[in-house]
Protein backbone atom coordinates (compact mmCIF):
# COMPACT_ATOMS: atom_id res chain seq x y z
CA UNK A 1 0.00 0.00 0.00
CA UNK A 2 1.36 3.82 -0.49
CA UNK A 3 -0.22 5.13 2.59
CA UNK A 4 3.35 7.03 3.83
CA UNK A 5 3.17 8.25 0.14
CA UNK A 6 5.57 7.88 -2.29
CA UNK A 7 7.99 10.69 -1.34
CA UNK A 8 9.50 13.76 -2.84
CA UNK A 9 8.72 12.12 -6.63
CA UNK A 10 5.23 12.41 -5.69
CA UNK A 11 5.06 15.36 -3.85
CA UNK A 12 6.50 17.07 -6.63
CA UNK A 13 4.00 15.68 -9.14
CA UNK A 14 1.32 16.73 -6.84
CA UNK A 15 2.77 19.93 -6.87
CA UNK A 16 2.89 20.52 -9.81
CA UNK A 17 -0.39 19.47 -11.39
CA UNK A 18 -1.94 21.83 -8.88
CA UNK A 19 -0.10 24.92 -10.17
CA UNK A 20 -2.45 24.55 -13.07
CA UNK A 21 -5.99 24.09 -11.17
CA UNK A 22 -7.02 27.36 -12.17
CA UNK A 23 -5.84 27.51 -15.90
CA UNK A 24 -8.19 27.98 -18.63
CA UNK A 25 -8.48 24.69 -20.56
CA UNK A 26 -6.47 26.28 -23.36
CA UNK A 27 -3.71 26.78 -20.78
CA UNK A 28 -3.50 23.20 -20.10
CA UNK A 29 -3.69 21.52 -23.67
CA UNK A 30 0.05 20.76 -24.57
CA UNK A 31 1.30 19.59 -28.00
CA UNK A 32 1.27 15.62 -28.70
CA UNK A 33 4.88 14.48 -27.98
CA UNK A 34 6.70 11.57 -28.61
CA UNK A 35 8.60 11.08 -25.14
CA UNK A 36 8.81 7.08 -25.41
CA UNK A 37 10.88 6.39 -28.20
CA UNK A 38 14.34 5.84 -26.58
CA UNK A 39 17.08 3.28 -26.28
CA UNK A 40 16.56 3.60 -22.54
CA UNK A 41 12.80 3.02 -21.88
CA UNK A 42 12.63 -0.38 -20.68
CA UNK A 43 15.83 0.92 -17.98
CA UNK A 44 14.26 4.35 -16.97
CA UNK A 45 11.07 2.96 -16.31
CA UNK A 46 12.11 0.14 -13.98
CA UNK A 47 14.40 2.14 -12.49
CA UNK A 48 12.02 4.61 -11.54
CA UNK A 49 8.75 2.17 -10.53
CA UNK A 50 11.41 0.18 -8.24
CA UNK A 51 12.33 4.19 -6.66
CA UNK A 52 8.58 4.95 -6.00
CA UNK A 53 7.63 1.43 -4.92
CA UNK A 54 10.48 0.29 -2.91
CA UNK A 55 9.25 2.06 0.41
CA UNK A 56 5.81 0.51 0.14
CA UNK A 57 5.82 -3.01 -1.49
CA UNK A 58 7.63 -5.34 0.39
CA UNK A 59 10.92 -6.57 -0.71
CA UNK A 60 10.10 -10.13 -1.34
CA UNK A 61 7.84 -9.17 -4.46
CA UNK A 62 9.45 -5.54 -5.27
CA UNK A 63 10.72 -6.89 -8.73
CA UNK A 64 8.57 -9.08 -9.67
CA UNK A 65 5.66 -6.12 -9.30
CA UNK A 66 7.66 -3.45 -10.89
CA UNK A 67 8.60 -6.06 -13.86
CA UNK A 68 4.34 -6.26 -14.03
CA UNK A 69 3.57 -2.90 -14.03
CA UNK A 70 6.65 -2.09 -16.58
CA UNK A 71 4.94 -4.69 -18.57
CA UNK A 72 1.71 -3.01 -18.32
CA UNK A 73 2.92 -0.07 -19.59
CA UNK A 74 4.80 -1.82 -22.66
CA UNK A 75 1.67 -3.07 -23.52
CA UNK A 76 -0.76 0.28 -23.66
CA UNK A 77 2.54 1.92 -25.12
CA UNK A 78 3.47 -0.70 -27.59
CA UNK A 79 7.03 -0.25 -25.49
CA UNK A 80 7.37 3.14 -25.84
CA UNK A 81 6.44 3.57 -29.41
CA UNK A 82 3.00 5.22 -28.67
CA UNK A 83 4.03 6.80 -25.58
CA UNK A 84 3.34 10.61 -25.73
CA UNK A 85 4.35 13.05 -23.07
CA UNK A 86 5.06 10.31 -20.47
CA UNK A 87 1.89 8.68 -20.32
CA UNK A 88 2.60 4.92 -19.60
CA UNK A 89 -0.92 3.84 -19.37
CA UNK A 90 -3.76 5.45 -21.43
CA UNK A 91 -4.68 7.73 -18.46
CA UNK A 92 -7.44 10.34 -19.22
CA UNK A 93 -6.86 13.73 -17.94
CA UNK A 94 -8.57 14.89 -14.95
CA UNK A 95 -9.93 18.46 -14.52
CA UNK A 96 -7.56 21.03 -14.18
CA UNK A 97 -4.71 19.06 -15.86
CA UNK A 98 -2.37 19.49 -18.24
CA UNK A 99 -3.33 16.95 -21.20
CA UNK A 100 -2.56 16.54 -25.07
CA UNK A 101 -5.49 15.20 -27.48
CA UNK A 102 -5.49 12.03 -29.26
CA UNK A 103 -7.52 9.58 -30.24
CA UNK A 104 -8.76 5.74 -29.34
CA UNK A 105 -10.04 3.87 -31.92
CA UNK A 106 -11.33 6.41 -33.83
CA UNK A 107 -12.79 8.74 -30.89
CA UNK A 108 -10.74 11.93 -29.50
CA UNK A 109 -9.93 11.81 -26.12
CA UNK A 110 -7.54 14.31 -23.66
CA UNK A 111 -4.68 12.13 -22.02
CA UNK A 112 -3.07 13.11 -19.55
CA UNK A 113 -0.08 15.00 -20.36
CA UNK A 114 3.32 15.06 -17.83
CA UNK A 115 6.28 17.66 -17.77
CA UNK A 116 8.66 14.82 -17.12
CA UNK A 117 9.22 10.71 -16.21
CA UNK A 118 9.73 10.71 -12.69
CA UNK A 119 6.54 12.62 -12.30
CA UNK A 120 4.33 10.44 -14.48
CA UNK A 121 5.61 7.65 -12.78
CA UNK A 122 5.02 8.43 -9.40
CA UNK A 123 1.74 10.01 -10.45
CA UNK A 124 0.05 6.92 -12.45
CA UNK A 125 1.28 4.69 -9.59
CA UNK A 126 -0.82 6.65 -7.19
CA UNK A 127 -3.44 6.95 -9.88
CA UNK A 128 -3.50 2.92 -10.26
CA UNK A 129 -3.45 2.10 -6.46
CA UNK A 130 -6.38 4.63 -5.73
CA UNK A 131 -8.34 3.71 -8.43
CA UNK A 132 -8.11 0.29 -8.98
CA UNK A 133 -7.49 -0.92 -5.16
CA UNK A 134 -8.74 -4.22 -5.78
CA UNK A 135 -6.20 -4.96 -8.52
CA UNK A 136 -3.41 -3.35 -6.89
CA UNK A 137 -4.15 -5.93 -3.72
CA UNK A 138 -3.83 -8.76 -6.42
CA UNK A 139 -0.86 -7.50 -7.81
CA UNK A 140 1.05 -7.30 -4.81
CA UNK A 141 0.12 -10.27 -3.61
CA UNK A 142 0.28 -12.40 -6.91
CA UNK A 143 3.04 -10.69 -8.75
CA UNK A 144 3.73 -12.80 -11.55
CA UNK A 145 0.00 -13.84 -12.10
CA UNK A 146 -2.50 -12.08 -14.83
CA UNK A 147 -5.16 -12.22 -12.09
CA UNK A 148 -4.29 -8.05 -11.52
CA UNK A 149 -4.23 -7.28 -15.07
CA UNK A 150 -7.95 -9.27 -15.89
CA UNK A 151 -9.10 -7.19 -12.99
CA UNK A 152 -8.17 -3.95 -14.23
CA UNK A 153 -10.33 -5.28 -16.89
CA UNK A 154 -12.86 -6.15 -15.22
CA UNK A 155 -13.25 -3.09 -13.01
CA UNK A 156 -12.88 -0.72 -16.46
CA UNK A 157 -9.76 0.26 -16.97
CA UNK A 158 -9.21 -0.93 -20.71
CA UNK A 159 -12.12 -2.24 -23.05
CA UNK A 160 -10.49 -4.96 -24.67
CA UNK A 161 -11.15 -8.88 -23.04
CA UNK A 162 -9.50 -9.51 -20.17
CA UNK A 163 -7.94 -12.70 -21.12
CA UNK A 164 -6.74 -10.77 -23.91
CA UNK A 165 -5.42 -8.55 -22.78
CA UNK A 166 -3.69 -10.72 -20.10
CA UNK A 167 -2.38 -13.04 -22.86
CA UNK A 168 -0.42 -9.67 -24.50
CA UNK A 169 0.67 -8.85 -20.62
CA UNK A 170 2.43 -12.42 -20.54
CA UNK A 171 4.30 -11.58 -23.85
CA UNK A 172 5.74 -8.23 -22.34
CA UNK A 173 6.35 -9.22 -19.02
CA UNK A 174 8.15 -12.69 -20.06
CA UNK A 175 10.29 -10.73 -23.13
CA UNK A 176 11.05 -7.99 -20.55
CA UNK A 177 11.96 -10.22 -17.62
CA UNK A 178 14.90 -11.68 -20.07
CA UNK A 179 15.83 -8.44 -21.04
CA UNK A 180 16.11 -7.04 -17.50
CA UNK A 181 17.87 -10.56 -15.85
Amino acid sequence: MLSKGLGSLLLLALVLRSSNAGSAASELEVPRVVTGNTPTWLRDRVQLANEVLQPNVPNIVLDDVVLSIVAQWAHETARGQSEFNFNLGGWKARPGERYFVGDDAGVSFHWSAYRDLPNAVADQLQRLHDKFPSAWALLVAQPTSSAWIEELGRKGYYQQKPADYARAWAMHRAELGRLVS
